[in-house]
């Protein structure tokens, strides 16, 4: 409670004393990512960030590791991007997770459709890929080892690219991929594979570095307003906005539809009121799971601090400001249809 209300004091204050500059440079994945995309090519797209007061660059960025440097570098204040990208920034970045638009649909095991084998277990001594670092790494392994499967004794557990590894199973180089939404549901309508097992908790995160929140919080409260506000515009406007992130996404906007499907938000919001940004319990624990599981991999050196840098009064304090408004999605301004 306190840390809300001094979030929400020294918003007020930057404000009245023109502190902050309210200009703003936010990343998003124009590829390879759902409702993180949409959203942004939302804010990309229309008038949302300038009626929230702001001067914003929006950057698409087509890979996670694109955003992640450009954070690094400090050429973005904000990245929408996942809950693994996140554990692998912090644990070199000074950053934190300021809110979540939650599930960005499934990640899955998959096998060929006509491949023999019907469930994990009888993947022994076969070969499955998927991307390391990623969302997709850590079920991966826990896929594995639920099935009585050790990874690099039992499984040839190899790296490989999102679009190699499905190209790859496609052709019959590999034997099982793990892969995310859309691309999962785009194996499913193409009869090109199907899923072994899947989990539909692949968790978005909206990571501001701590320098931006700390010379510009009143700034970072208008955003997380806009944010909500285009979270609200996109499950209005699914089509539009799917129709916009399928221009560089590569698969058509009725599957990311579908994948979509799996958000809460975007599945059935219809207020303001009914999307809350906070981050809860059960992203902290998937944050946690991720860190112990990178530190144990050998993916980081130290244990990634996600818990202490996670940050849910800037997004407390913009529900409250955005409830507090007036937001109509039909006033909203489209620069490109």
């Amino acid at each position: 409670m306190k840390n809300f209300f001094a979030v929400f004091l020294l918003a007020a204050c930057c404000t009245a004393a023109g502190a902050g500059s309210n200009h703003i440079r936010i990343g998003y994945p124009s590829a390879g990512a759902l409702i993180n995309g949409q959203v942004g090519t939302v804010l990309a797209n229309t008038d949302i960030l300038a009626k929230n007061g702001l001067d914003a660059e929006v950057t698409p960025f087509l890979y996670g590791s694109q955003m992640q440097e450009a954070l690094l570098a400090g050429k973005i204040d904000i990245a929408l991007t996942s809950e693994a990208n996140f554990v692998n920034l912090v644990a070199k970045f000074p950053c934190k997770v300021i809110a979540t638009l939650g599930p960005a649909g499934r990640i899955a095991i998959m096998v060929r459709e006509d491949s023999p084998i019907k469930k994990v277990a009888d993947l022994k001594g076969r070969t499955v890929t998927t991307v390391f670092g990623t969302s997709a790494h850590y079920p991966a392994v826990q896929w594995l080892l639920k099935a009585g499967l050790t990874p690099d004794k039992d499984v040839k557990l190899v790296h490989m690219a999102a679009a190699e590894g499905r190209a790859a199973l496609v052709k019959g180089d590999i034997d099982a991929i793990v892969i995310w939404d859309p691309f999962v549901e785009d194996f499913i309508e193409k009869k090109a594979a199907r899923m072994l097992d899947y989990s539909p908790s692949f968790f978005t995160t909206t990571v501001a570095s701590a320098e931006f929140l700390k010379n510009d919080p009143a700034a970072a409260v208008d955003f997380l307003a806009a944010l909500q506000q285009a979270v609200l515009y996109m499950a209005k406007n699914r089509a539009l906005a799917n129709g916009w992130l399928a221009k560089t996404m590569g698969v058509s906007a009725e599957i990311i539809d579908k994948g979509s499907a799996f958000n809460a938000s975007y599945s059935r919001a219809k207020k303001l009121k009914d999307i809350n940004l906070a981050p809860a319990k059960d992203l902290l624990t998937r944050l946690q799971q991720i860190a112990d599981f990178n530190l144990a991999s050998g993916l980081l050196k130290e244990k990634s601090p996600v818990l202490e840098n996670v940050d849910a009064s800037f997004a407390k304090t913009a529900r409250e400001k955005a409830l507090a408004g007036k937001f109509d999605p039909a006033a909203v301004s489209v620069k490109e249809k």
